[in-house]
């Protein structure tokens, strides 16, 4: 049987929910029938997960570029590394990889959309550069062979706003990674020097305004709780402003950190208050770890725990987050953790994940010859 050879197109390795998503397809693919690469188009800074994919024995090729050196050079070079290794598919992520993955010939082109474009660039570049790296990556998708959406969320709004037709295939989290604390959590509380008689609430990620950070500080301070902690990990442009100006003893901001999984186990419960997700790896990996999450109503967070789900709010209310807060620490949440940790076994979970892609690739050489 001819083996089959895939290139994984990014702009860099730096350790993120997209490429956490990368690691999780490459990780369950069938090695037997599968020559896998990495080409990164930039020079790998702090954060990298390189030495994690080393470790598989897949082979990256670094371009080296910055974005100006990039826009002559990139595309030239991915092209010839294609031709020259006989690339049977290209498979891209993020604005960059999928800009020049487009324009690529004698290959089939795939990739993951890991956001909706209207919405996550206007938070994080504002409305002129937004808007234009919205108009940039729409176009790019257009002239992809095959484009698939993270999350049925994706999927629909690129539909309805758009006109443009994806397939899904739903991000899913490492179990073997992410796993309940099962007794750990006082152990792992010591450990990270956190007080271990408080309750604590996790939330994990780039503080940034999308991630509507603020709105939790505004429900914590309200809550007025002594015996709760509230602990962000990640960092962000939002970081040093909202840690100089906090006055409350009881929130804690720890920047980036390696031991995201040993956080979580010594955590009590998850917050996510984002405007807009694709489909959160973040919360995936806060429900395999088996806390109870409190999530904003976005029609992402939806789509993973469901509308009828008892601890969704308002990103935009944090008195009705305030009241959630006090209701999940009044209940018994056992039950919810459960619920949780099942939809990630039954449908968000790499070994899916990784399965359907390798689907779609097989699926897709068939349609080409």
């Amino acid at each position: 049987m001819k083996r089959i050879k895939i290139l994984y197109l990014v702009s860099t390795l730096k350790k993120c929910g997209p490429i956490n998503i990368l690691y999780g397809i490459i990780k369950g693919l069938d090695k037997n029938r599968f020559d896998i690469f990495i080409i990164c188009l930039s020079k790998e800074g702090k954060n990298s997960m390189t030495d994690h994919f080393l470790e598989m024995n897949i082979q990256i090729i670094s371009l080296n570029n910055d974005r100006v050196t990039g826009i002559i050079k990139n595309k030239i070079a991915v092209q010839s590394f294609i031709d020259a290794h006989k690339i049977d598919v290209s498979h891209s992520h993020g604005l960059r990889a999928d800009s020049i993955n487009s324009r690529l010939k004698r290959v089939i082109s795939i990739n993951t959309i890991h956001n909706f474009p209207g919405e996550a660039y206007i938070f994080r570049y504002g409305k002129i550069l937004g808007r234009l790296m919205e108009i940039a990556h729409k176009k790019a998708i257009t002239q992809i062979t095959y484009p698939i959406a993270c999350s049925k969320t994706v999927r629909d709004k690129f539909l309805l706003n758009y006109g443009i037709t994806t397939c899904v295939v739903q991000n899913g989290i490492d179990r073997k990674e992410f796993y309940p604390a099962k007794g750990q959590n006082d152990q792992m509380k010591e450990d990270l020097k956190l007080p271990s008689d408080k309750n604590v609430f996790i939330v994990s990620g780039a503080l940034t305004e999308l991630k509507n950070p603020k709105h939790i500080i505004n429900a914590f301070n309200q809550l007025q709780d002594t015996n709760s902690l509230l602990l962000f990990i990640g960092d962000g442009k939002l970081l040093t402003t909202l840690s100089q100006s906090n006055k409350n003893k009881h929130i804690i901001f720890k920047g980036k950190v390696d031991q995201v999984h040993d956080y979580l186990k010594a955590s009590s419960y998850y917050i996510s208050a984002s405007f807009t997700e694709g489909l959160p790896s973040s919360v995936l990996e806060a429900m395999s770890t088996g806390l109870p999450c409190l999530l904003s109503n976005i029609p992402s967070h939806m789509e993973i725990v469901g509308k009828t789900y008892n601890y969704l709010f308002n990103p935009k209310d944090s008195e009705e987050l305030m009241e959630k807060i006090k209701l999940i620490l009044k209940n018994d949440t056992k039950e919810t953790s459960q619920y949780l940790e099942r939809k990630i076994a039954k449908i968000f979970n790499a070994d899916i994940m990784s399965k359907q892609y390798q689907t779609v690739y097989l699926d897709q050489i068939k349609r080409a010859i």
